[in-house]
């Protein structure tokens, strides 16, 4: 009996021993048409993925004897969970997963950007020394508005508490005792952007997040209003934050997610002087990622030999 197939469009190293029971056809991660993917994929149970390509219903006609797809992580917006539930095939992930990474990363992010940690340490270095203009925001004089309070919303939250800012959030999917429990105060969209001075983002992307963050709600933060966002870039208005930051309607921004990733050397964020800029880290933790690559890896497997997994790693349990 031939084992089965396992494409792998990224590194599989720190778990080939998971995949020691599947022929393991090992693709460069890289960026591929779906026709390229399709190529080289043929014969696929299985796909072990990542942010880089599109995962739709094309490839998946085209990988009749494809099964599961597992992408180590939280987001999955570049896999059509539709087109594969329709056609039988699992999608597993690793939502929540990487919430302590994210959270401790986006509390760098802030301290670092409202410190001014970056131009500081660059006056240094050209002979510059304190003064006035290097003073930078304390969190406990700040109020911090989180956008989702789910798994990274709640651990960014559970990070910021000993700051001692005051903290508020809005997500219509989860109730006032996950908030009393995590310290904050819910409120409502409008009043989140109105009464916080910083602005931080945990929402997954879906039709209802897309660009919901727009040029009326940015405004409504102030001239001292900072973003932060770690989730997914495409719930902002590009255009609306790169023109409020340069028109000094907004006091910065700390990116670690781009429209186009990775950004384009001429992408107009560069040349924005308020904006802290990440290429995509605040997940990856060295112990979160191994996490978050075995625990798909172990899904994965089971998934293919018709074994028991937890419905909570997998985005369609429909299929199981």
């Amino acid at each position: 009996m031939s084992r089965p197939c396992l494409v792998a469009v990224r590194d599989v190293g720190p778990v080939a021993e998971t995949f020691s029971d599947l022929d393991v056809v090992q693709v460069p991660k890289d960026r591929y048409t779906t026709a390229e993917l399709a190529s080289r994929s043929a014969g696929a149970n299985a796909l072990f993925v990542h942010s880089e390509n599109e995962y739709g219903a094309d490839l998946f006609d085209a990988l009749p004897g494809l099964e599961v797809v597992g992408k180590p992580g939280s987001g999955i917006d570049n896999i059509d969970t539709a087109a594969a539930t329709a056609r039988g095939i699992t999608v597993t992930h690793t939502p929540g997963l990487n919430a302590d990474s994210v959270g401790e990363f986006a509390v760098g992010m802030l301290v670092s950007l409202l410190r001014k940690l970056g131009p500081s340490e660059r006056h240094l270095r050209d002979g510059g020394w304190r003064s006035p203009e290097w003073w930078g925001r304390e969190l406990r004089g700040e109020t911090v508005g989180l956008l989702g309070l789910g798994a990274t919303g709640t651990a960014t939250a559970e990070r910021l508490r000993p700051f001692g800012p005051d903290l508020l959030a809005h997500d219509p999917y989860v109730d006032t005792t996950h908030a009393d429990a995590a310290g904050v105060e819910f409120v409502g969209f409008d009043e989140l952007f109105e009464r916080s001075s910083v602005l931080s983002v945990h929402v997954r992307l879906t039709d209802e997040t897309r660009g919901a963050i727009d040029a009326d709600a940015l405004s409504r933060l102030g001239t001292d209003g900072v973003v932060l966002n770690t989730a997914r870039a495409e719930v902002i208005d590009r255009d609306a934050l790169y023109d409020a930051l340069r028109e000094d309607r907004l006091a910065g921004a700390a990116l670690d997610v781009f429209h186009d990733e990775p950004p384009a050397p001429d992408d107009p964020v560069f040349d924005v002087a308020n904006v802290l800029t990440t290429p995509h880290l605040a997940g990856a933790g060295r112990l979160t990622r191994v996490e978050m690559l075995e625990t798909t890896a172990d899904s994965v497997v089971r998934l293919l030999s018709d074994a028991s997994v937890d419905e909570r790693l997998v985005a369609n349990p429909e299929t199981l």
